[in-house]
């Protein structure tokens, strides 16, 4: 019995150590086991926090996008509207085109008329003009836009006309005569000739559409007129005669 004791008594303290060895080893066990898990867990953590961050960058970077195609929408929408609005004009150009270019035909005969009922100044030039708009007018390489010009501005000029003095050398086509002469012509009021010797001068009658001598003593101050128009002297009073306006 006494040796039964002994001998459990020198076990114990063994069998204490070898459970507390195991205990520290499960418990080690334990600390690693939880150690890798949170690793584990630390990893899921920033790889979820990465996936976070790239979808909230995908988001905004879907927002950007979501706005400018809203924008290409609007522009899309607009431009076919503008579109839309350029045909109907170009459609309403083309019945314009066709109702223009009469138009013009009518207002270059209108030109022409005005030309040859008017005091015969600068002939050659104006008919040259009338010739050149009537031949722009049947060209099919140039456009309407450009023959209403060239025609508009033939109407200016011949507006202008009524409004100055100019003096000028030219051909006097009188009984089959062609001399040439000096002429001063007075906006629309008067046209007067005067030949370069200075000792013969005329004026022409709308009414009657031909010339009239002018008497010796109107040489001289017609000769000053036409001085003054050339700028070849300062301006001053000169009278002469004009024909009787026709009554309307």
């Amino acid at each position: 019995m006494i040796l039964t004791l002994a001998f459990l008594s020198a076990l114990l303290p063994a069998l204490a150590f070898a459970q507390v060895d195991e205990a520290l080893k499960a418990q080690l066990a334990v600390q690693q086991e939880a150690a890798a898990i949170q690793r584990q867990i630390d990893a899921l953590d920033e790889e979820s926090r990465k996936l976070l961050e790239e979808y909230r960058a995908q988001a905004a970077a879907l927002d950007e996008l979501t706005a400018y195609a809203d924008q290409l929408d609007k522009l899309v929408a607009d431009q076919a509207q503008e579109i839309a609005e350029r045909e109907r004009q170009l459609a309403e150009l083309e019945t314009l085109k066709q109702h223009l270019f009469p138009f013009l035909l009518e207002m270059l005969n209108a030109l022409e008329q005005i030309v040859a009922a008017d005091t015969p100044f600068l002939l050659e030039e104006r008919k040259a003009r009338l010739a050149s708009l009537r031949e722009v007018l049947s060209r099919a390489d140039v456009s309407l836009a450009e023959k209403y010009r060239r025609l508009m501005e033939a109407f200016r000029i011949e507006a202008q006309y009524g409004h100055n003095l100019e003096t000028y050398e030219g051909p006097l086509p009188t009984d089959g005569d062609h001399r040439t002469v000096r002429f001063l012509r007075f906006g629309r009021v008067g046209l007067y000739y005067l030949t370069l010797d200075g000792q013969e001068g005329g004026v022409f009658d709308p009414k009657s559409r031909a010339w009239h001598r002018l008497e010796a003593e109107d040489l001289k101050p017609l000769e000053q007129a036409m001085r003054i128009a050339a700028k070849q002297a300062p301006p001053d009073l000169v009278i002469l005669k004009v024909p009787a306006p026709e009554a309307p």
